[in-house]
């Protein structure tokens, strides 16, 4: 197992835990945000060391290092709940081709964020790269 796989096992199933918990323990308002985020990374990274985020972006307007985090978010009181990490392009590409029903990558990703309120009647406001 790479190092890099390694330490996103680290993570992944509290991310999972979390999903899972949001899901059944908070109710969101009739409106939910979704958009990206950038998790500030001040240490080392990169695939070639062995500690740290396994995985780091520079963006333009945004933090210059950090792990990007997509995020569903509760429209009235602004409490987080649900998550997807984004690790490499290669994992992206095949996580989210697998269930995407031939959908864009930006609207596959809006899916699963929203997934446990689906058929609810919410509104969903979502910046254009989930369209």
């Amino acid at each position: 197992m790479s190092s890099e796989h390694y330490r996103w096992l680290l993570v992944d199933d509290f991310v999972e835990e979390f999903n899972a918990h949001m899901d059944q323990a908070f109710a969101p308002s009739e409106h939910m945000c979704v958009d990206e985020s950038i998790s500030r990374w001040y240490g080392q990274g990169g695939h070639w060391i062995n500690m740290g985020l396994p995985m780091y972006v520079a963006i333009d307007r945004k933090p210059k290092n950090g792990c990007e985090i997509q995020n569903a978010a509760c429209g009235q009181c602004g409490v987080m709940l649900r998550l997807k990490l984004v690790k490499t392009a290669a994992e992206e590409s095949t996580t989210t081709h697998v269930h995407n029903d031939g959908l864009q990558h930006g609207t596959a990703v809006l899916k699963f964020l929203v997934a446990p309120w689906r058929f609810s009647r919410r509104i969903v406001c979502a910046d254009s790269y989930f369209a």
